[in-house]
């Protein structure tokens, strides 16, 4: 039977419309998940180098979380920016991308209940996100948690494209991810290991995280002073007291007498605050929170100036005024 060449040709060219159109869909599908793909590469490459550069001002992030056990803060600060960088390059060359999806689906979910957990708590905490040298932009607790929303949405979005698209739930597809998953484990536990060994300051696996041993010198030297001490040498005004908090925090309230320099201001106050000081002179600074690093950053820059008998009372404000001790608000009284 002779085909009608009229009746064939709109049929056929119908379906040839809708092959082009499926195929710019699904070439706009890969080029979305090249991008996306690309992207969070960057995003977690970007994010491994200060923290493998600095491992123990990484762990210091790791630490003001409160949520590790002590014994776990150096090692997850060892290890985890080897595994960022292990799974940012599989992303950029696009090989193991089942189980490195699912590891960077994996920590964003981790790092995101981490921010939620501090933010409940009224935790107001660097998020170490890009580690401590100043590499992400610095935001507040709620900040870093629109951004990790994002990203979760970006990883969430490349899980989609990879087990529905490539594997669609099958059991191979699962399997390989979690071979991959302990293989990516392994080779950053190991690359930790090997680069913390070559270190001259190499990050010893478990650290003390006690506040004395937090608050130290470069060379090891205890720097805290204990409240009893603090108390005494205040009752015989034999130190001046520095609160290294911000200045809204210093006016709101303050241990009597003391001098506000916060750590953020000190370029342009320093030398208005200390100008009157012997750098013999018993020197504390002071802030609020076990896991505040203002007192102890000021305490070191002090000790950097010439200033030898500077000390932290640690968790100061709160144990000063816990204990009934003499405070005040607005600017000192010598300045009133």
């Amino acid at each position: 039977m002779k085909v009608n060449p009229k009746i064939s040709e709109p049929h056929s060219a119908d379906r040839e419309r809708d092959l082009a159109s499926t195929s710019l869909e699904s070439k706009r599908i890969r080029f979305a998940v090249l991008a996306a793909r690309l992207l969070m590469a960057g995003i977690f490459i970007y994010a491994s180098i200060d923290k493998i550069a600095h491992p123990a001002a990484f762990a210091k992030d790791v630490y003001n979380y409160q949520i590790l056990p002590d014994a776990l803060i150096n090692l997850t600060a060892l290890v985890l920016p080897w595994l960022e960088l292990l799974l940012g390059l599989c992303l950029l060359a696009g090989i193991w991308l089942p189980g490195a999806v699912l590891t960077v689906n994996g920590l964003l979910l981790v790092f995101l209940a981490a921010l939620v957990f501090n933010l409940a708590r009224g935790l107001d905490v660097n998020c170490g996100c890009f580690g401590a040298g100043g590499l992400g932009p610095s935001m507040s607790t709620g900040g870093y948690l629109l951004r990790d929303m994002a990203f979760l949405a970006l990883g969430g979005f490349l899980f989609f494209s990879v087990f529905r698209n490539r594997f669609r739930g099958t059991k191979i597809g699962w399997s390989r991810a979690g071979l991959q998953i302990l293989a990516l484990l392994a080779l950053s536990v190991a690359a930790a290991s090997a680069v913390n060994a070559l270190r001259t300051n190499r990050l010893p696996l478990v650290g003390d995280w006690s506040p004395a041993g937090r608050i130290t010198t470069t060379s090891g030297e205890r720097m805290d002073i204990s409240l009893f001490e603090a108390q005494k040498l205040f009752a015989n005004d034999e130190a001046v007291f520095i609160d290294a908090r911000p200045m809204e925090d210093y006016l709101q309230g303050h241990i009597r007498g003391a001098r506000s320099l916060p750590r953020q201001e000190l370029d342009l106050k320093f030398i208005d605050v200390t100008k009157d000081l012997d750098l013999e002179t018993p020197v504390i600074t002071y802030c609020d929170g076990e896991t505040c690093e203002l007192s102890h950053d000021l305490a070191l820059f002090l000790r950097d100036a010439g200033f030898v008998n500077t000390r932290v009372l640690v968790n100061g404000w709160s144990l000063w005024r816990l204990a009934g001790m003499p405070v005040e608000s607005g600017p000192p009284s010598a300045q009133r």
